[in-house]
């Protein structure tokens, strides 16, 4: 039987990654500090307006459009910084040198990789890395879905399990950036966080099951707007696993 929330929520979702995939192709770097900040200030305003306004049609949507469109502006130079990151390594551990995180190129290697270094000599590998994260997100998404709509098992059990990992993560992250530095920390807290983000694909599938039958503006684009969220930052968690471990 046709569910209109199902539908609406569907269909929201994929045009908000559409509309990140465009700005985030478009958007390959911040060209100031001031554009990050306005960017990251934006996306939690936006986000805000949305669950303010989420009931009126078609306000919602544009908001929506909005807010994917500055997630995917952040995303771009995220992305391309992880890029950069990687081909540097391949092209270093092509040269046998093997750089420690944090550690500085000295005066002879730095002249040496500006004399030969060619970003596009390993693209082709990167779009490679792309690929399989997408893929992996893909087969998260269908898996999830899966579990929840052909079982009977109510996954509602992990909200408060989720609300605690998510803070821990974040607090691991940010520990992890000012003081340690570490990469085996930084790839254990992205493997914790695909984790995560999983388990919040299945609590929010389940919330989508359970709340079937509403026709509502306002919980088609609550879920939708998790959905995305949980989707984008599975991602990237996945995109930092594949970069460091290749």
């Amino acid at each position: 039987m046709f569910d209109i929330l199902f539908a609406r929520t569907f269909i929201i979702v994929g045009f908000m990654l559409v509309i990140s995939s465009v700005t985030a192709k478009i958007n390959r770097a911040f060209e100031t500090a001031s554009e990050m900040w306005i960017t990251f200030i934006s996306s939690f305003a936006l986000l805000f307006a949305i669950i303010i306004y989420a009931d009126f049609y078609p306000l919602n949507l544009i908001l929506v459009a909005c807010f994917s469109a500055i997630i995917g502006w952040q995303i771009g130079p995220t992305i391309e910084y992880f890029g950069t990151k990687f081909k540097i390594r391949k092209y270093f551990k092509s040269k046998g040198i093997k750089l420690k995180k944090g550690q500085e190129l000295t005066i002879e290697q730095r002249n040496e990789f500006q004399k030969s270094f060619n970003l596009n000599k390993y693209q082709s590998e990167w779009q490679n890395i792309i690929f399989q994260a997408v893929f992996a997100t893909a087969l998260a998404v269908f898996c999830t879905a899966g579990m929840v709509f052909l079982t009977s098992v109510d996954f509602s059990f992990i909200q408060g399990f989720l609300f605690i990992a998510l803070i821990m993560l974040v607090i691991m992250g940010l520990v992890n950036t000012l003081f340690f530095k570490s990469k085996l920390v930084s790839l254990l807290r992205a493997y914790i966080g695909a984790i995560i983000f999983t388990l919040y694909l299945l609590y929010d599938f389940n919330r989508l099951e359970k709340m079937k039958g509403d026709s509502s503006w306002g919980t088609a684009i609550e879920i939708s707007v998790n959905l995305y969220l949980d989707i984008i930052n599975l991602f990237l968690e996945l995109l930092v696993i594949l970069t460091e471990t290749d």
